[in-house]
């Protein structure tokens, strides 16, 4: 979900806004859902005393761009939501990479979860506090002031489902915000290793029930959530085990020593033929001061005629130092497009690789220990 997408021109408090490939399908489809639901939305707001004719409301297109319209409204809602993740992890010290909009709404990546005491569930409980807060404001609107029936459907709509995603945030489940308060509680009394077991169970718990219910009433947005659940709560305890392991060490109690380096100047049937030797899909690049230059990726260079440069399939390397915190390191290389990293020391010298491989094994060392 992180890296794949589409940044937009602006930030919002400075933080950087993209959205996911798969908002791009998402989007007509809430608009194409809500829309076809004009009808029943609008009975609905009759029934509680407001009134809406929904037989114009349903007339042509116009249910159509009342339904892109609360979608656009309700994804904007998504995002003032991560904001207030992100403004109050700003106030503990922890800076806000991005927020992504994607297929189950959004994210706020955060560079680290606060670590005093608490300060998670603080983070976490302010988002369904900022949707709350929303619905409430939307509500309010409805009431006073004066508005046309789709302008009266489209702030109803939002009312209704900021509550709803406040509500549903506040489920004990990870990722979602009510899980990150209950770990967070649960690590007052535990070791936060521990606290984040027991939310995880309770997250795959929730996550069946979730699923069952979502395939009984034939509902596949839910049993999306459901499998997401499931799996982003097993995650959330694997990384957990990662943090632990890798807590206080530096890269390069972990990285690959003494990797392969290829001169600039290699000619580019030579680089080809390492390959056979030893096959990796990039090779760190270095001139004659033994310097970083970058990476030449194989594919990059067998797709080359016999008379292209070396230099010329060098690409910007992807890269740490060795006295780099490790469990830091590990958070970027899972996002990281080659799944490796070019190890450097404070002469940008190339002194290592840290690649998943290293780390799946620094992992099974630790559970072999256990």
């Amino acid at each position: 979900m992180t890296g794949r997408g589409w940044k937009l021109p602006f930030k919002l408090l400075g933080i950087p806004l993209s959205l996911d490939p798969s908002f791009a399908l998402v989007l007509p489809l809430f608009a194409w859902l809500i829309g076809s639901q004009v009808p029943a939305y609008a009975e609905l707001l009759t029934a509680v005393g407001l009134e809406v004719d929904g037989d114009a409301l349903a007339r042509g297109i116009t249910p159509y761009l009342l339904g892109l319209t609360a979608a656009l409204g309700l994804f904007a809602s998504v995002v003032v939501h991560e904001l207030g993740h992100a403004i109050t992890a700003r106030l503990y010290g922890v800076p806000t990479k991005g927020i992504t909009l994607w297929f189950l709404g959004g994210v706020a990546q955060l560079e680290d979860m606060p670590r005093q005491p608490g300060a998670e569930a603080i983070v976490a409980i302010v988002g369904p506090i900022t949707s709350g807060a929303l619905g409430a404001l939307f509500g309010t609107i409805l009431g006073n002031v004066p508005m046309g029936d789709g302008a009266s459907f489209v702030v109803a709509y939002l009312a209704i489902t900021n509550v709803a995603l406040a509500v549903f945030n506040l489920l004990p489940a990870l990722p979602l915000d009510g899980g990150r308060v209950l770990r967070s509680l649960l690590a007052l009394a535990l070791p936060r290793e521990r606290a984040t077991a027991i939310a995880g169970a309770v997250s795959q718990v929730l996550a069946i029930g979730l699923g069952v219910f979502g395939f009984l009433s034939l509902n596949l947005l839910l049993m999306a959530v459901a499998f997401f659940v499931y799996n982003a709560g097993r995650a959330e305890v694997q990384m957990e085990t990662v943090r632990r392991a890798f807590e206080g060490r530096r890269v390069r109690d972990f990285m690959s020593a003494d990797p392969i380096v290829v001169d600039v100047g290699m000619p580019i049937d030579r680089f080809r033929a390492l390959k056979a030797w030893k096959a990796h899909p990039c090779y760190p690049v270095v001139d004659e001061q033994e310097r970083l230059l970058g990476v030449a990726r194989m594919s990059e260079a067998e797709d080359a005629g016999e008379d292209t440069a070396l230099r010329s399939v060098v690409r910007e390397a992807e890269k740490v130092r060795a006295d780099d915190d490790m469990e830091a390191a590990v958070r970027r290389l899972a996002s990281s497009e080659l799944g490796r990293f070019v190890v450097v020391d404070e002469r940008e010298r190339v002194v290592g690789i840290l690649s998943k491989t290293d780390v799946v094994r620094a992992l099974e060392a630790v559970q072999a220990r256990m």
